[in-house]
């Protein structure tokens, strides 16, 4: 520390006493001190003299910023409380002091252990991050510089924004004429890279870009110098993050993948429609919904509470990183040289077993030619001429999160494939037999597969596992937010029979829907949690005594069939879909009853084809075999279970012993009968 940081250290600033210097950024100097009148700790931001020097202007842009900022009231928001100016001329800022550290140092420390926080806890941080941006933005205040170091934590775990507005006062136009960059590589937007004109999407952009750190352990971009990667914000796209994280849901995909669109136009035009997505994936990955205390982890990074990155991510085997211009380069690595001597002694060969054969059999000797294709190598060709990065001045990333100058923390780059060669056969002589062709391996997933969309248009998707031709699905989020263990039941399945493939049937292929109502509230146990955005219990919009005013627990509930029969997205999603795969057995899980129940679909007196099903998952399971309706002396209307027994397709309703419980090892024990009665 040299002495321009000790210059305040014991001096008093207006009202504030300065205690302690905490870091120094690329524009500022950081100090804890004690407000004197209020007898509180603040975090006092004092900007270095050189700015002011360099423009005159920097001094009134600042004030006007950090007016801005002042009056933003929201929880992840860093509080401004004033600003300032010191005996010597320099601005600053006083604000709240944030105990907790940063999401970098946070990130730093489960990378050195190996860990990583786990998708809900993830998703919820981004929320909480997104509703900062979206109160910024509403007041016209784009941050700019969004970054891990810039989001401080607090005691309670709440993330919070800090250096809003400043690296637009540090973007000023005499600052700026250089031809320098404001922001850090790694997190800047495409067109914040080309000095184009930005606006809040360049903010969730670098959001995108946190989220993929969060998930993967590893940025999208990174490379040895700064100018790498600038020039891979602009040019390149980023590793899949499917590629690391195959466990995450389609709707968390999406949703990274958006953030990180190089045109701003195809990404989230707003925070409140990236949140919206949040919200999808948050259920997609089979949670109730937003829950703003899974950030609490923050505070203490309690093994128990993370996944470990071994056993999660799952890189594929690193190979040499593609081409510059992939599109010029050939497409594989043996010399041409090499190619055209294979080729002729292929060809000599045929000739002389052509020959041979001719002359054995009597038969005249006819002409024939081998084609071997070769691509010309590209080295050495013109090349694409690329577009100019704008020069940058490379420095590490400041402690404190503030930053003026661009910064690079290396780590690898994802690894990438490379095309291996192929050779065309020569065709073999007549009296050779053919070889033997080898048996392809069968695909056995897990598949993603869209079926449709809910009312609101989150997708409603299937993972299959196994290739068999008998057709099993198992229906989770049936009632999604009054059931949430089906959810987490047919989450945990898939994660099951994934790790554990030759427990699947040869014959068998295992259709596993998480979420069959991804729009329903979270309400465990009540009517709320069945309905979809219409207002309508899935449950009750099939076509077996379907009425409009359907029955629930004894009740009238008006509109909750729908307005006809298969009138909502999702229901005839599950038709459709159930139908195309020609289902040999289709199980919904539900909740609840005490011990467990299986009940069978019947349209009519009793089940035309459902009651084997019912008896062979109850028995393994150790539930209750009977007939829902018969046991509670109630009928039921629109049921989907009844519906597919009336269409000579087994379907049983399986109710948990309660509405958030797994019961996993009876539900695998069920699982496993059905399959081995079924599949085989």
């Amino acid at each position: 520390m040299t002495d321009s940081y000790n210059e305040l250290l014991g001096q008093q600033v207006d009202q504030y006493h300065i205690l302690q210097h905490i870091a120094r950024g690329g524009m500022a100097d950081v100090y804890l001190a004690e407000d004197v009148d209020l007898q509180r700790k603040v975090a006092l931001k004092v900007m270095l003299d050189t700015l002011a020097a360099a423009d005159p202007q920097f001094v009134e842009r600042f004030r006007r910023e950090a007016q801005m900022v002042a009056k933003l009231d929201h929880p992840n928001i860093v509080q401004v409380y004033t600003v300032g100016q010191t005996p010597a001329g320099q601005p600053y800022i006083a604000m709240q002091y944030v105990k907790g550290g940063s999401l970098r140092d946070k990130l730093k420390e489960l990378a050195e252990r190996e860990k990583l926080l786990t998708t809900e806890q993830a998703l919820n941080i981004a929320r909480q991050i997104a509703l900062a941006l979206g109160a910024a933005h509403q007041a016209g205040i784009v941050h700019r510089d969004m970054k891990p170091a810039n989001v401080l934590v607090r005691p309670d775990g709440t993330p919070v924004l800090v250096d809003l507005g400043i690296a637009a006062v540090r973007g000023g136009a005499k600052l700026t004429q250089t031809g320098s960059i404001i922001g850090t590589p790694a997190y800047m937007s495409p067109e914040q890279v080309r000095g184009q004109a930005i606006d809040g999407r360049a903010d969730l952009y670098a959001l995108g870009v946190i989220l993929y750190e969060i998930l993967a352990g590893i940025r999208p971009f990174d490379a040895d110098e700064s100018i790498a990667v600038l020039h891979k914000q602009v040019y390149e796209e980023p590793f899949p993050l499917s590629g690391f994280r195959p466990d995450l849901s389609l709707p968390t995909l999406q949703l990274v993948e958006t953030a990180l669109q190089k045109d701003p136009s195809r990404r989230y035009q707003s925070a409140e429609e990236m949140i919206q997505a949040i919200d999808v994936a948050i259920r997609a990955e089979g949670f109730y919904g937003p829950n703003p205390h899974a950030t609490v982890v923050l505070t203490q990074l309690d093994d128990s509470k993370l996944i470990n990155r071994r056993q999660l991510v799952r890189p594929p085997d690193k190979e040499p990183s593609p081409p510059e211009h992939p599109e010029k380069t050939e497409k594989y690595t043996v010399p041409l040289w090499a190619v055209v001597i294979l080729g002729t002694l292929v060809f000599a060969i045929v000739l002389f077993f052509i020959f041979r054969s001719s002359i054995d059999r009597g038969f005249p000797v006819a002409e024939s030619s081998v084609i071997v294709t070769a691509t010309p190598a590209a080295a050495g060709s013109g090349s694409e001429e690329t577009t100019a990065v704008p020069p940058a001045n490379p420095s590490n990333e400041p402690n404190s999160g503030e930053t003026n100058s661009l910064s690079s923390e290396p780590t690898d780059s994802p690894p990438t494939e490379t095309p291996l060669p192929t050779a065309t056969e020569a065709p073999l002589p007549t009296n050779t037999p053919a070889p033997a062709t080898p048996t392809a391996t069968p695909d056995l997933g897990p598949e993603t597969i869209t079926i449709g969309q809910s009312g609101r248009g989150a997708p409603l998707e299937a993972v299959r596992l196994g290739a068999g031709e008998k057709s099993i699905v198992l229906i989770g989020g049936f009632h999604a937010g009054a059931v949430p263990g089906s959810v987490s039941l047919a989450r945990q399945v898939i994660n099951y029979f994934q790790n554990n493939l030759p427990l699947i049937p040869a014959n068998t292929t295992l259709y596993i829907i998480p979420s069959a109502n991804p729009d329903s509230p979270n309400a465990p146990g009540q009517l709320a949690g069945r309905l979809n955005a219409n207002g309508v219990d899935l449950n009750r919009n099939w076509d077996c005594r379907w009425t409009e005013n359907a029955q629930w627990r004894g009740s009238t509930v008006p509109g909750s069939g729908g307005t006809a029969p298969f009138s909502e997205p999702e229901t005839q999603a599950l038709r459709d879909f159930i139908l195309s795969v020609d289902a040999q057995a289709v199980i919904f899980w539900e909740a609840r009853a005490t011990n467990g129940l299986t009940s069978p679909g019947s349209c009519s007196d009793s089940p035309l084809v459902s009651g084997r099903l019912a008896q062979i998952y109850g028995d393994a399971a150790g539930y209750d075999v009977a007939d829902f309706e018969d046991l509670t002396n109630q009928e039921i209307n629109g049921d989907g279970t009844n519906w597919l027994d009336s269409q000579n397709i087994p379907a049983i309703s399986v109710l948990l012993p309660d509405y958030d419980d797994l019961d996993w090892n009876n539900s695998l024990a069920g699982i496993s009968a059905v399959l081995r009665e079924y599949g085989q």
